[in-house]
């Protein structure tokens, strides 16, 4: 399956898990699947903010099945080089948060995440205090 069709995946996941209870969230995925459709590489993914924001929009709401997901999701955006650089400070403090809940799936989830973030083109210089 295609990038592009992993994330189309992936957001009507969280759309749907997010349905009742988190509308924002559920609104923000179903605008990114049209953003979504708009695009046509990583790298334009990583010149619109839309997509990335879903996703640390879902971390922020902090339950266990929603950060998973959009941990997830951002492990695949950096792993493809979709993400801006001017993005890592926002994505930084969202796994600080995530490195102290309790569910050992969102911490395994948090340090695969910065494992990722190692290994890619990002370079986080001095991103967290």
């Amino acid at each position: 399956m295609a990038f592009m069709a992993v994330l189309e995946s992936d957001l009507r996941a969280l759309s749907a898990e997010a349905r009742r209870r988190y509308p924002a969230v559920k609104d923000g995925a179903e605008h990114a699947i049209l953003k979504l459709r708009t695009l046509s590489s990583p790298s334009e993914i990583a010149h619109n903010d839309d997509i990335l924001r879903i996703f640390l929009m879902a971390c922020e709401v902090r339950t266990v099945k929603l950060s998973i997901i959009g941990l997830s999701c951002l492990q695949k955006l950096i792993s493809h080089d979709a993400v801006s650089p001017s993005a890592l400070r926002e994505i930084l403090s969202t796994l600080k948060d995530h490195a102290e809940m309790a569910d050992e799936g969102v911490q395994l989830k948090t340090l695969q995440t910065i494992s990722i973030i190692f290994q890619s083109r990002l370079h986080p210089e001095n991103e967290v205090r």
